[in-house]
């Protein structure tokens, strides 16, 4: 005690250790703490307001770190605290995200006393085993520095120590603080010197090194670009960046963990490379085909480069980093960046270099727009590229708001949040909190703006009550596409795990206690979405604002693929994207929750006939690559590279059959190639199926209905027009396009048409009273058969009326036994059609494969007995 009292005396200014640790964390910019008390830290909560700071309880120690990691993410530094064992236990996915992602976070946890410590006492939140330092040496592998805060000599230099540790390097950093050691006396006129958070300059005849190669290389390249990534945020180097755009007027592009990093309304701004997921399209291929790509602060994980899909090269790349430079194949460590970008800038004339255009980028609104009501994700993110503001700050969470933020333009001082090499789902519920709490300790007046998904939210959600009680005025997009869809485009799109409850999310708002202070909404169509973004009340952000937004289950750009799911996807089809103008092929409709066999057996199935009527071979597969475990030299690896990368730049050809997801549940359509006659192909199907002798023989297990279609055009009047009279031109003759419609209109006859498991519209045409005194003549009668799916522009009646006006009136309208069925499948804004002989339609369970194989022996042999049931 002697020794203690001597070592106090002779302080210039004692000072509690606690005050000394949040002054500090006060002097590098924190105003808000997060956490929770437990009985271990309480004594030091004491200290907070005393210090300038505020205490932010949140509802449970993962949202408090979650909430610390938004707040460092906008200021400098974020802070949390928790208790011993339980508490720092529940933070630790939290911190673990924060390290790999490169935020500076402090995490405090207030533990026992050194004296239960030393003598091993069997404590509460303890194992058990006396061991009280093995919750710390867990979090030793996700900080950068662990303080162990137990001898009161060495206190105040480890707190110093630790928070430049944590700024210098942008990662956690692991505080002990026992029960004992809150009170006890360090020196508190280290306060009057600010902690040194400048970098360690590089060794100057290195870094010299570094720049005059790197500024050779520049120099030299006829098409250099700039590639600004997640660690040129986290280091703290985008003035340097926008400096150096400055100066050369390169064309500069982000990765998707960099947006936010340059100024996107800049000139000079491309876009976002993401390897096969760019936007805009053209980034991918002026990027990759640049001699030189100087990067600056490059994170190659899997969802930022979209599945490892960059087709760079490292013999035309310069990576800069916070530690250590790579030029082309050489490495210099110990050589930062920071350094090296200010000299690169003060010795870089933009006459010295070539300068490409870089891509325009805008936000693709109207070239998203579909007829649909429905919000979809492609014409969502562009929107909300308009309705931001200079400045917002934007969350997103891991999942489909993550990928769609890609196609949102930002407004110059947007800063975005997101964690995609982590990928903690709900993550983003607590950053919002923090974030915006960071905003409004800036006194910034800054919007905070969260895009989460429905799933996401739920693990979070607890985090609303802290943002209401706060009085925070985050704008909080929840999407609601029932369930988990980024783990469904993984895997198990159908499946039930990744289903979740539906909430009434909206209700929490209320529950949380802000039935008072914020506003909801719900939001299930374009115009309504459209009507919320424009009203001004909402633009001002007053209140805490919550909108439920309803999106379909698999509308999505689908560009996250994971390494294990490309692997996967080796052996599944390859499904398109989209249907275009002149399309021929087969709508074909399955079981529920069986999407990816039915494709894959029915693109087998195509294959089969496709050599079976056309001789036309399936495509072979591929080479086997190189394994990769063989020893190389040097130049072998660069031109296997070389080659790989030649190889991969090589148009794809498309296949005779390949698959298109159109985002409606149980319905795909497979395009096809000529010589392949879809109706040919499709009837060849169904008679052999009437066939199969018993279920042993069954090509096929999921496949239902198949409606085949030999042109497509846009479903305007004009464009079902343009295509009903190339279609029907060889089995009808048509009335003169000036003329009006003299063909007999046709109705709906109730109950008379197939019933599917997707909601769609399907009517057939009625007779009139004197068709069936109509004698026998060359004149085929005829059917209309029409669907329509996620259509709402032209009704059901005038697409009838306009193809049957279309008809002479020499050709009779026959519902019964028609000549001819025309058959009219309109999804979205396309229309395709085709004619097919009624008999065999309807004799072949119109064109229903699982109806035909189910069929008795005495029906396939013209018997009676009860019919097979169709869809």
């Amino acid at each position: 005690m002697a020794n203690i009292n001597i070592r106090v005396q002779n302080l210039e200014q004692p000072i509690d250790v606690a005050e000394y640790l949040f002054r500090r964390l006060h002097e590098i910019g924190v105003r808000s703490v997060h956490g929770l008390p437990g009985d271990y830290n309480l004594l030091a909560l004491d200290y907070l307001p005393s210090c300038g700071l505020k205490w932010v309880g949140s509802v449970n120690e993962l949202n408090a770190a979650y909430a610390a990691d938004g707040y460092a993410r906008v200021k400098k530094m974020g802070a949390l605290i928790t208790t011993f064992g339980v508490g720092e236990l529940s933070a630790i996915n939290g911190i673990a995200g924060a390290f790999s992602e490169h935020i500076p976070v402090v995490h405090i946890v207030g533990c026992p006393s050194t004296i239960s410590q030393r003598n091993g006492m069997l404590l509460h939140h303890t194992l058990g085993n006396g061991d009280f330092n093995v919750f710390a040496n867990m979090s030793a592998q996700i900080s950068c520095e662990v303080a162990k805060l137990t001898n009161p000599a060495e206190i105040a230099t480890q707190i110093d120590h630790a928070l430049r540790v944590c700024f210098i390097r942008s990662r956690p950093v692991y505080i002990m603080l026992p029960t004992d050691m809150v009170e006890c006396k360090v020196e508190g006129a280290r306060l009057k010197e600010p902690i040194d958070l400048s970098e360690p300059e590089n060794e100057p005849e290195s870094e010299a090194y570094v720049v005059d190669v790197v500024l050779k290389y520049l120099r030299a390249a006829k098409n250099p670009i700039i590639l600004v990534d997640a660690c040129a945020i986290r280091h703290r180097v985008l003035e340097e960046v926008h400096d150096l755009i400055e100066k050369t007027n390169l064309p500069v592009f982000v990765t998707p963990m960099g947006k936010g990093a340059v100024n996107e309304e800049h000139p000079t701004y491309g876009g976002v490379y993401a390897g096969d997921g760019s936007h805009p399209h053209q980034v991918k291929e002026i990027v990759e085909s640049s001699d030189l790509i100087l990067t600056i602060g490059a994170l190659k994980s899997d969802f930022n480069t979209a599945g490892f899909s960059y087709r760079t090269s490292q013999l035309n790349t310069i990576d800069l980093h916070s530690d250590h430079c790579v030029v082309k194949y050489s490495t210099y460590p110990g050589v930062q960046m920071r350094g090296v970008l200010r000299q690169v800038i003060k010795k870089i004339s933009a006459s010295e270099i070539n300068v490409q255009p870089a891509p325009v980028v805008e936000n693709e609104v109207t070239k998203n727009l579909d007829p649909t009501s429905t919000i979809t994700q492609a014409w969502f993110w562009p929107r909300i590229g308009e309705f931001l503001q200079k400045k917002d700050i934007v969350i997103t969470e891991t999942g489909t708001a993550n990928f769609g933020i890609w196609d949102t333009k930002f407004p110059s001082g947007v800063t975005a949040l997101s964690q995609v090499l982590w990928g903690s789902i709900g993550w983003s519920v607590g950053a919002c909190q923090g974030a915006a709490l960071a905003a409004a300790d800036d006194n910034s007046n800054r919007r905070t703006i969260l895009f989460v998904g429905d799933g996401s939210f739920q693990l979070t959600a607890q985090e609303l009550s802290t943002m209401i009680r706060l009085k925070l005025k985050p704008i909080i997009f929840v999407i609601c596409n029932d369930g988990f869809t980024i783990e469904r485009f993984i895997h198990g799109m159908e499946a039930e795990y990744n289903d979740i409850a539906n909430w009434d999310f909206k209700a929490l708002v209320d529950v949380f206690g802000g039935s008072s202070t914020a506003k909801k909404f719900v939001v299930k169509s374009k115009e309504e979405l459209e009507n919320l973004l424009t009203d001004a009340s909402f633009n001002a952000a007053e209140c805490l604002q919550f909108v439920e937004l309803y999106m379909p289950k698999e509308g999505t750009a689908g560009r996250w693929k994971t390494p294990a799911q490309k692997a996967k996807q080796a052996g599944r089809v390859e499904m398109g994207t989209a249907l275009d103008v002149g399309d021929e092929g087969i709508w074909v409709t399955y079981a529920r929750g069986m999407k990816g066999k039915a494709v894959r057996e029915f693109k087998a199935l195509c294959e089969e006939y496709g050599e079976k009527l056309y001789g036309i071979k399936p495509p072979a597969d591929e080479a086997e690559a190189k394994s990769g475990d063989e020893e190389e030299d040097i130049e072998a690896s660069i031109q296997r590279e070389l080659d790989g990368m030649k190889a991969s730049q090589k148009p794809r050809v498309r296949g005779v059959f390949s698959p298109v997801s159109v985002g409606i549940e149980c319905v795909f359509f497979m395009k096809t190639m000529r010589p392949v006659d879809p109706c040919q192909l499709v009837l060849q199907i169904c008679k052999d199926a009437q066939e199969c002798p018993g279920p042993k023989d069954r090509k096929c297990k999921y496949i239902n209905r198949m409606t085949p279609v030999v042109d497509t055009e846009k479903a305007t009047e004009k464009g079902i027009e343009r295509v009903a009279r190339k279609v029907l031109a060889s089995f009808f003759s048509l009335n003169e396009e000036e003329k009006e419609a003299e063909g007999e209109e046709q109705k709906p006859v109730e109950g008379s048409d197939e019933t599917e498991e997707v909601k769609e519209t399907t009517k057939a045409v009625e007779p009139e009273a004197e068709e069936k005194k109509a004698e026998a003549s060359s004149a085929f009668t005829y059917a209309i058969r029409h669907t329509m799916r996620n259509h709402t522009i032209l009704k059901s009646e005038a697409v009838i009326k306009l193809i049957a006006g279309m008809i002479k009136p020499e050709h009779k309208v026959n519902l019964r036994t028609p000549d001819k069925v025309i058959l009219v499948e309109i999804f979205q804004m396309f229309c395709g059609i085709s004619v097919v002989d009624g008999k065999e339609w309807e004799e072949l369970k119109r064109y229903n494969i699982n109806a035909l194989y189910d069929m008795t022996g005495e029906q396939k042999s013209g018997g009676g007995g009860k019919a097979a049931k169709t869809e």
